[in-house]
């Protein structure tokens, strides 16, 4: 585009567009790249600003919809084994209600509780799914 219109509106759209996604590492390799560069260079002066809000929004939204990394998968061991040996203590199984009930979700919860997906999926299938006359005791 050759207008300072249009290149005001193909920044906005880009931006928007890796905010929509949560490309955290896209917004930054373009906001660093030439066509960015040259866009940015043919806008009025007084649209500049513009641009500048509309990356800081955009940025914001895609840091909120990013995917955060999961803790990396380590071998049980006694640390471990502790963490997830006393799911059956009130305030633990607490956490653990607590850590499902916002997210709905194996790998929210996981994070939230600082364990492998895997380990926050078999707490809540053990502890959380079974009826309360079956948390205490044997079950059938």
């Amino acid at each position: 585009m050759s207008n300072p219109r249009g290149n005001l509106s193909s920044i906005s759209t880009t931006l928007k567009r890796f905010a929509r996604y949560g490309d955290v590492a896209g917004i930054r390799s373009y906001v660093r790249s030439g066509a960015f560069r040259a866009a940015f260079d043919g806008l009025d002066p007084e649209r500049r600003h513009s641009v500048m809000l509309a990356y800081a929004e955009a940025y914001a939204l895609c840091e909120a919809k990013a995917k955060l990394p999961l803790p990396t998968p380590i071998p049980l061991n006694a640390r471990t084994s502790a963490k997830l040996a006393n799911w059956r203590d009130p305030a633990m199984l607490g956490k653990l209600a607590d850590a499902y009930s916002p997210t709905r979700d194996y790998e929210g919860a996981a994070r939230l509780l600082g364990v492998t997906v895997g380990a926050a999926r078999q707490a809540k299938r053990r502890y959380l799914d079974r009826p309360a006359t079956d948390i205490g005791g044997k079950g059938p």
